[in-house]
Formats: C-alpha cells, sequence, structure tokens
C-alpha cells in the first residue's frame, strides 16, 4: 500500500506530465504554497470539503506556466472562502499577483478580507457568457454544483477558450447513472454525495474524459485523481500554452 508519501509524489509526477514541466518544478511549487495551505485548510480539511494539497498544487502549476506576473481567476462555489484564501496565498507565494472574483448565492463565511477579493452574492446561471466577458478572467474554477449553473459557465468559458478547472471529478464522486439535469438519489442509484462537475466535461468535452487524459480539436482535458478531484482543461489555440506535445503524455 502506497503511503500518502508516495501517493502525493506519484500524482506531482501526473501534474507534471500535465502541465509539460520538470517534477522538480512541481516539488518547488509545492514547497512555496505548502505553508499558507496548511495554515488555512489544515485545520478544517476533515470538516470542509475544500481543495486539498494536491489539488491545489495542480492548479497553481498549470497557471505558472501561462507566464503572467497578474493572474485574473474566476471561481464560481465561493461557499466557505477557503479555496479562494489559498488560492490568494498560493499565487503569491509563486511570485504572481492574483485578481480573483468569485459567485456564489450566498457566503456561509468571510475567509478573506473585502479589499482582496471581489466577492459577489448572485446566481449568474443565465449570464455567464456576460460575466466572462465583463471580466475576462484568464480562467475560471468551477466548484458549484447545479447542472445547468455548471452546464452553462463551462460552455461559455470554452467559447472563449478560457482555462477551465473543475474541482470534484474524482471516481467516488460520479455515476455512470447520472443523467442530464437531473441527480439521482432514490434507492440504489447512485452515491448520494455524487456531484455533476465530471458529468458536465463529458457533456462539454466528450465522455473520453473519463479515460484520465482527453484531448479535442481545441482542448486537452486531464484529471488529477486526488481527494476529490480536480480536472485541468487546457485550450490548445489562442493562449499562453505550448501545445507541440498536446495530444501525448510520456
Amino acid at each position: 500500500m502506497e503511503t500518502n508519501a508516495e501517493q502525493s509524489s506519484h500524482l506531482f509526477h501526473v501534474v507534471a506530465q500535465v502541465c509539460q514541466v520538470t517534477d522538480d518544478t512541481v516539488v518547488d511549487i509545492a514547497r512555496k504554497v505548502f505553508p499558507s495551505w496548511k495554515k488555512i485548510a489544515g485545520p478544517v480539511i476533515e470538516q470542509v470539503k475544500t481543495i486539498d494539497f494536491v489539488e491545489t498544487v495542480a492548479v497553481l502549476t498549470a497557471i505558472s506556466r501561462t507566464g503572467l506576473g497578474t493572474f485574473r481567476l474566476l471561481e464560481l462555489g465561493t461557499q466557505h472562502g477557503i479555496s479562494t484564501c489559498i488560492f490568494l496565498d498560493g499565487l503569491r507565494a509563486i511570485g504572481i499577483q492574483p485578481r480573483i472574483t468569485t459567485y456564489d448565492v450566498v457566503l456561509k463565511q468571510r475567509a478573506f478580507s473585502g479589499g482582496e477579493v471581489d466577492a459577489r452574492i448572485e446566481d449568474i446561471t443565465t449570464r455567464c457568457g456576460p460575466v466572462l466577458d465583463e471580466l475576462d478572467p484568464h480562467a475560471v474554477f468551477l466548484d458549484a454544483h447545479p447542472w445547468e449553473l455548471t452546464y452553462n459557465m463551462a460552455t461559455e468559458a470554452r467559447k472563449r477558450q478560457k482555462l477551465i478547472f473543475t474541482h470534484d471529478v474524482s471516481d467516488d464522486l460520479w455515476s455512470a447513472r447520472l443523467q442530464e439535469g437531473r441527480l439521482p438519489l432514490k434507492g440504489n442509484e447512485c452515491n448520494p454525495f455524487v456531484q455533476w462537475e465530471r458529468k458536465v466535461l463529458e457533456v462539454v468535452f466528450g465522455p473520453g474524459i473519463h479515460t484520465g487524459h482527453h484531448v479535442t480539436e481545441d482542448y486537452q482535458i486531464d484529471l488529477i485523481r486526488s481527494t476529490h478531484g480536480v480536472a485541468i482543461c487546457q485550450p490548445l489555440r489562442g493562449t499562453q500554452w505550448t501545445t507541440k506535445n498536446a495530444g501525448s503524455r510520456g
């Protein structure tokens, strides 16, 4: 059985392959961001379902690949604000100035100060396109569960060739019995904790994402099989990404 350290080392290697960087680069980012992640998420990770350390490193490594000194991130599903704080401190730790806007229908806990983040309370289910046009983020982080909202944002972000991060895509949070627009919770249809995010990616990008590595004509989608799972959806055109190795994983 692998130890936690061995599991993290393996996943860091996967992140390096996905982001086309060296293992040492991923480890260096991990060392820089671990103190802030431990301070913010460590005390609550068992009580609050939030982004874990490997997922944090995966997102920040992908962002670092853009080469941008200031990064605009749109987070959908702020909830307790813990992941927001992790991104704020993590981006600063790797030398990138964060510009974060978050949306949720209710903010359960303000874990960050008002001046650090543009936190908006609004249901943007029918306004995903206009919001993306207004904010022009470099990436979106999807961590909101309603089908229509998640589907609309993923679809509109793809149209605009945005880098898309999607949380809660692990095997444990997905079921083949999921149907579009309906979460089957009766009887033994599926795990009651299953979430929509991975099904949304399947509909938006195709069922090939279940292999863990899927390439379409305009995107590369990789699943990092961590605690809750995070998908890194990299646009292959009109972005900062180097695409010469797209479609292959060594």
